[in-house]
Protein backbone atom coordinates (compact mmCIF):
# COMPACT_ATOMS: atom_id res chain seq x y z
CA UNK A 1 0.00 0.00 0.00
CA UNK A 2 3.04 2.34 0.55
CA UNK A 3 4.62 1.42 -2.30
CA UNK A 4 1.52 2.16 -4.25
CA UNK A 5 1.42 5.78 -2.20
CA UNK A 6 5.17 6.44 -3.29
CA UNK A 7 4.53 5.51 -6.67
CA UNK A 8 1.22 7.92 -7.56
CA UNK A 9 3.69 10.88 -5.75
CA UNK A 10 6.10 10.29 -7.80
CA UNK A 11 3.86 10.07 -10.92
CA UNK A 12 2.48 13.67 -9.88
CA UNK A 13 5.58 15.01 -9.18
CA UNK A 14 6.86 14.28 -12.42
CA UNK A 15 3.79 14.97 -14.04
CA UNK A 16 4.19 18.69 -12.34
CA UNK A 17 7.78 18.86 -13.28
CA UNK A 18 6.53 18.37 -17.09
CA UNK A 19 3.85 20.70 -16.89
CA UNK A 20 5.92 23.21 -15.27
CA UNK A 21 8.83 22.99 -18.22
CA UNK A 22 6.19 22.92 -20.80
CA UNK A 23 4.84 26.23 -19.68
CA UNK A 24 8.17 27.82 -19.18
CA UNK A 25 8.96 26.11 -22.67
CA UNK A 26 5.86 28.53 -23.35
CA UNK A 27 6.82 31.52 -22.03
CA UNK A 28 10.16 31.82 -23.23
CA UNK A 29 8.39 31.65 -27.21
CA UNK A 30 5.87 34.52 -25.65
CA UNK A 31 8.94 36.46 -24.85
CA UNK A 32 10.90 36.26 -27.96
CA UNK A 33 7.64 36.69 -29.71
CA UNK A 34 7.01 40.09 -27.83
CA UNK A 35 10.59 41.21 -28.38
CA UNK A 36 10.62 40.64 -32.20
CA UNK A 37 7.59 42.66 -32.63
CA UNK A 38 9.07 45.35 -30.48
CA UNK A 39 12.53 44.76 -32.20
CA UNK A 40 10.15 45.46 -35.86
CA UNK A 41 8.21 48.37 -34.30
CA UNK A 42 11.50 50.33 -33.22
CA UNK A 43 12.62 49.74 -36.79
CA UNK A 44 9.77 51.06 -38.62
CA UNK A 45 9.67 54.18 -36.41
CA UNK A 46 13.43 54.83 -36.93
CA UNK A 47 13.08 54.48 -41.20
CA UNK A 48 9.87 56.38 -40.35
CA UNK A 49 12.25 59.07 -38.48
CA UNK A 50 15.19 59.14 -40.77
CA UNK A 51 12.87 59.49 -44.15
CA UNK A 52 11.73 62.43 -42.68
CA UNK A 53 14.63 64.19 -41.16
CA UNK A 54 16.26 63.37 -44.55
CA UNK A 55 13.64 64.56 -46.88
CA UNK A 56 14.67 67.46 -48.47
CA UNK A 57 11.76 69.06 -49.69
CA UNK A 58 12.27 72.21 -52.23
CA UNK A 59 9.94 75.39 -51.37
CA UNK A 60 6.78 76.12 -52.95
CA UNK A 61 7.22 78.45 -56.09
CA UNK A 62 5.46 80.61 -54.53
CA UNK A 63 8.09 80.88 -52.34
CA UNK A 64 10.87 81.24 -54.59
CA UNK A 65 9.18 83.94 -56.54
CA UNK A 66 11.20 87.33 -56.98
CA UNK A 67 10.36 88.94 -53.80
CA UNK A 68 9.23 85.43 -51.90
CA UNK A 69 10.49 84.21 -48.66
CA UNK A 70 13.16 81.66 -49.92
CA UNK A 71 14.94 84.93 -51.89
CA UNK A 72 14.52 86.85 -49.20
CA UNK A 73 16.07 84.26 -46.93
CA UNK A 74 18.93 84.29 -49.78
CA UNK A 75 19.35 87.77 -49.53
CA UNK A 76 19.69 88.15 -45.83
CA UNK A 77 23.14 86.11 -46.11
CA UNK A 78 25.13 85.80 -49.70
CA UNK A 79 27.03 82.77 -48.43
CA UNK A 80 23.91 80.86 -48.60
CA UNK A 81 23.39 80.83 -52.05
CA UNK A 82 26.92 78.61 -52.17
CA UNK A 83 25.52 75.90 -50.30
CA UNK A 84 24.30 72.83 -51.96
CA UNK A 85 20.44 72.83 -52.71
CA UNK A 86 20.07 70.36 -49.77
CA UNK A 87 21.88 72.55 -47.25
CA UNK A 88 20.03 75.32 -48.47
CA UNK A 89 16.45 73.81 -47.90
CA UNK A 90 17.75 72.50 -44.72
CA UNK A 91 18.94 76.07 -43.68
CA UNK A 92 15.35 77.44 -45.36
CA UNK A 93 13.06 75.15 -43.02
CA UNK A 94 15.27 76.12 -39.89
CA UNK A 95 14.64 80.08 -40.96
CA UNK A 96 11.42 79.66 -41.12
CA UNK A 97 11.50 78.46 -37.90
CA UNK A 98 13.18 80.98 -36.47
CA UNK A 99 11.45 83.88 -37.84
CA UNK A 100 7.70 81.89 -37.22
CA UNK A 101 6.76 81.44 -40.60
CA UNK A 102 5.62 77.83 -39.89
CA UNK A 103 2.73 76.72 -38.73
CA UNK A 104 2.45 76.12 -35.25
CA UNK A 105 2.11 71.94 -34.60
CA UNK A 106 -1.15 72.20 -31.82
Amino acid sequence: MIAVMQDMNTQLVVILLFSMMVLMVLAVFLLFGILRIVRHLEQTMEKSKSSHETHNQAPSPVETAAGGAFETFLNENPSRRNLSKGEQFAAYRQWRQECGLNWSKS
